[in-house]
């Protein structure tokens, strides 16, 4: 059943309460543990967990959902070993993100719903039926609320997660289609500004938009292309400054960048300064082949390290807005995971077969480590989600097309453990392994973007 719409400042907005969670996966919710976690919000954030115990007596766990299937798997990471096999989520589990810390929502792009996992026994407690394909989420612990945003359409859903119940849906219940850098999916990742004001990204029309539970849509700010998501500087989050990537566009020859900006008054949204990722090097580099769509803040909470698709990660300085050094690295660089106990920086190459390890101190390059075989055309070599052991010694990640979960020693960057699923579950390289979550000894890592 589709359900009214009332058009406010141009755009539709759906704000209802709906019961239709059915009473079997409310009755398992309400009884299974405790309630949302008390740690700060945040896309990069590590969600504080009032459950860190499971049934399995686990401390360490890394969540992967399987696009090829309707699976979901759980990695005992210290064991380096399949603890389970969570079937039945919905075609497309693609991230796998955690919640409250006692549950985590396998996010089925090929369909519209999300699928609760329950933490303690990792069972499916049952699906979330949406509106929209679920791109990604981003949970408040403050209010117990996730903001799921949509994969083919630019809309947010906003649930419970203790009750697993719909509270509103904001956005236009329509097809986009996207054309700058990045894919088709329709917004970007969500991102909580407040417990009551959100930002949405869409991404067809190259604009940032602040929503508002009780009042709908603020404001829009225009960008120069498609975002991908929006954070902020570490230990800043109390600040109402923001930082934007915006992905470029290889056939209108338009540059990646990192955009700035600000929301005024808690309702106006205002450009800042941009740097430029072109402009670092112009003659060098080749904007047919540059895009980004994803960037992480350096440990000193000054720089912003963000990759691009031809080979680099960038290095903006947040105060000053100037790219200020260029590393080279490999095809489809995106996500870096830092460990500051030991000044490196770990980058995934999506479309190549090797990581790159960045000295943090010079932001110069330091290593490359052979992880993946070379994936066909329309593959990832390497997953979105990454993490680093509680005592930083050793950086966990996965070979997406190659179905491999690894392990590589943060001292010696070399790999020193793998599990390989598709022997695990006797499959002739049918597991692709894209993106998910991890647990550390109670702690839920929201995973990759």
């Amino acid at each position: 059943m589709k359900h009214p719409y009332a058009n406010i400042a141009a755009r539709a907005i759906v704000c209802f309460s709906l019961i239709f969670a059915a009473a079997d996966l409310f009755a398992q919710r309400n009884g299974k543990g405790p309630g949302p976690g008390m740690g700060p919000g945040g896309g990069h954030q590590n969600y504080g967990n009032n459950h860190p115990e499971n049934f399995y007596g686990v401390d360490n766990l890394a969540y992967y959902g399987d696009w090829n299937s309707n699976r979901v798997f759980i990695i005992d990471v210290d064991d380096m070993s399949l603890l389970k096999i969570v079937e039945d989520t919905g075609d497309g589990p693609y991230g796998v993100d955690q919640q409250d810390g006692s549950t985590a929502y396998a996010l089925t792009r090929k369909t519209e719903s999300v699928t609760v996992i329950e933490n303690y026994y990792i069972s499916n407690l049952g699906r979330i039926f949406l509106d929209h394909k679920p791109r990604s989420t981003h949970f408040n612990p403050r209010t117990g609320l996730s903001l799921v945003s949509g994969a083919d359409k630019v809309m947010s859903t906003v649930i419970h997660v203790n009750s697993d119940r719909i509270k509103s849906v904001y956005g236009v219940n329509k097809l986009t289609y996207p054309q700058d850098f990045g894919g088709s999916l329709a917004t970007g990742h969500p991102l909580w500004v407040s417990d009551y004001r959100f930002l949405m990204i869409d991404r067809a029309d190259r604009q940032i938009e602040l929503w508002s539970r009780l009042y709908g849509l603020l404001d829009v700010l225009h960008t120069p292309t498609s975002v991908h998501h929006v954070f902020q500087a570490p230990d800043d989050y109390s600040s109402k400054v923001f930082y934007a990537v915006v992905e470029g566009n290889q056939d209108e020859l338009l540059s990646p960048s990192i955009l700035r900006f600000k929301i005024l008054h808690g309702t106006k949204l205002a450009p800042a300064g941009e740097a430029v990722l072109h402009s670092y090097a112009p003659t060098e580099l080749d904007l047919t082949k540059m895009g980004s769509h994803h960037a992480d803040f350096h440990p000193n909470g000054v720089h912003i390290y963000v990759g691009s698709a031809e080979g680099h990660v960038f290095v903006v300085n947040k105060n000053t807005m100037d790219v200020v050094a260029m590393v080279e690295t490999g095809l489809g660089s995106g996500h870096v995971t830092f460990v500051p106990d030991h000044d490196r920086a770990f980058v995934t190459n999506h479309n190549d077969t090797f990581m790159t390890v960045i000295n943090t101190t010079d932001h110069s390059w330091l290593a490359n480590i052979d992880v993946a075989s070379p994936p066909p055309a329309g593959y990832k070599s390497q997953a979105h989600t990454s993490s680093v052991s509680p005592d930083q010694n050793y950086f966990y990640s996965a070979a997406s097309y190659d179905g491999v979960f690894f392990e590589i020693d943060v001292n010696t960057l070399k790999i020193s453990d793998s599990l390989n699923l598709n022997d695990e579950v006797l499959t002739d390289g049918d597991v692709n392994i894209l993106m998910g979550s991890f647990i550390w000894a109670g702690e839920g890592d929201s995973g990759g973007m």
